[in-house]
């Protein structure tokens, strides 16, 4: 612990220790404090929790933030910095065991006197033996009805087993497995989120989800999935996606395996916002893929993403069975750059997805890829050579100068001559305004001449 934070915790302890009410440091903070991991949320219990909260906000010169003014489970948040938080908690029950009782997990339902914490003495309070389960890696349900008073614990359960790298254990799944209809009944911006941190792991636990048929809870259509054939004699379409998202999440893992000149950009890629976890998304409602787009989107929005979520999945879909769709129409597909340059425009910021998912997608359904990955990587190598550095180029002819030149007024043709202009400016087939004047007035005569 740096001496900052440890000064922090101990001007908290004294103001505990002056009101006569014990604090506990509970949760998270022990379960990655205990393997030696580094803590930066703090969640905090005590009986006074909002007054303690109050007076330490003060103290620290910072605001307290309600999460929850719900009498008897206030919760407030006080944010030092953006690595470190402290979270208030008023005690449920009346001991910190009854507290710990109330809790999800049995890795989360520990807790260390502060002052202890801060001097370093292992007074660790584990009524349910959570030590161990951290020590074993298992992810189990604190014994009474965690489930019942919230289900998003459900899903919460393989969200912590994907997150640790941890497994569900038998009674837990079983558990799950039992009560997964409740989940119905949680808002469904909870289940987002759930969802997005989970799909957001390296191994997302696709299969104790599906066991427990809690997916199909989640994703009602994936039901008829299992009785649909699949894309060979021996799966279902059900399979085949499962097959598929594997693929995804070795390759999200290591692209280099397929992609290696371009790893360092896919993980560049991957990294802003939650384009991991969206991607992942994506190939859950792959083979889906023939529902319209706007019943795509429609599904989408059940889970109140925002629209700029909704966009990217919709659209990774979109591409990335264009891009599957062209390359077996032809033993190379993309073969003019021409072609790729009009993929590149028009995906836009869903290119790398596609073209990830639609690479899975092929090995999911153990597809020829001999043709199919250096494809790929022809089709980035030409948006890092060619597509983008033209970008940092002046465009040779734009709205002004095609109205002032040809008397155009804007129209479909005004809107097609610019963009077959820029394409020929891209592809290096005109360099200056002359030609691009050229060869718009070239449009224009033959436009015209098919009017006539």
């Amino acid at each position: 612990m740096d001496p900052s934070t440890q000064n922090l915790l101990i001007g908290l302890n004294r103001i505990s220790q002056e009101r006569g009410n014990p604090i506990y440091l509970i949760g998270g903070a022990i379960r990655d404090h205990l393997p030696g991991g580094p803590c930066t949320d703090y969640d905090f219990t005590s009986p006074q929790a909002p007054e303690i909260a109050r007076q330490w906000a003060q103290q620290a010169q910072r605001t307290r933030v309600p999460l929850d003014e719900t009498p008897g489970r206030e919760t407030y948040r006080v944010v030092l910095d953006k690595n470190l938080i402290f979270d208030f908690t008023t005690l449920q029950g009346n001991t910190i065991e009854d507290d710990l009782g109330q809790r999800d997990f049995t890795i989360n339902a520990m807790a260390i006197p502060l002052a202890d914490f801060i001097e370093d003495k292992p007074n660790l309070i584990d009524p349910f033996q959570g030590r161990e389960d951290l020590r074993h890696k298992v992810i189990r349900v604190v014994p009474g009805r965690a489930f019942e008073e919230d289900p998003l614990r459900l899903l919460r359960a393989f969200r912590f087993a994907a997150t640790l790298q941890f497994t569900v254990e038998p009674v837990t799944l079983a558990h799950i497995q039992k009560h997964k209809d409740s989940l119905k009944k949680t808002a469904k911006e909870r289940v987002a989120y759930e969802l997005l941190n989970l799909l957001g792991a390296a191994r997302s636990h696709l299969d104790g989800m599906d066991q427990t048929g809690l997916i199909e809870v989640l994703f009602p259509g994936f039901a008829e999935l299992k009785m649909q054939p699949g894309c060979r004699p021996d799966t279902t379409a059900w399979e085949d996606t499962l097959n598929a998202f594997a693929e995804l999440e070795r390759t999200l893992s290591r692209p280099e395996t397929f992609l290696e000149p371009h790893a360092p950009l896919i993980k560049a890629y991957l990294s802003e916002h939650h384009r991991y976890a969206l991607i992942k998304w994506s190939a859950l409602l792959s083979a889906s893929n023939g529902r319209d787009e706007a019943g795509r989107v429609d599904a989408l929005k059940e889970f109140r993403l925002s629209n700029a979520d909704i966009q990217f999945v919709d659209r990774t879909l979109k591409f990335s069975a264009r891009v599957l769709s062209e390359s077996r129409s032809a033993s190379r597909g993309f073969e003019p750059d021409s072609a790729i340059y009009q993929l590149i425009r028009q995906s836009g910021s869903e290119l790398i997805s596609s073209l990830l998912l639609s690479l899975a997608i092929r090995l999911g359904h153990q597809e020829d890829i001999a043709y199919f990955v250096p494809l790929m990587n022809r089709i980035l190598d030409f948006y890092i050579e060619v597509y983008i550095p033209a970008q940092d180029r002046p465009a040779l002819l734009d709205g002004t100068a095609l109205k002032k030149r040809f008397k155009l007024e804007p129209s479909p043709l005004f809107k097609s001559i610019l963009d077959k202009v820029e394409e020929a400016r891209v592809l290096g087939t005109i360099h200056t305004r002359e030609e691009a004047e050229q060869l718009a007035e070239e449009l224009i005569t033959s436009q015209v001449r098919l009017a006539e």
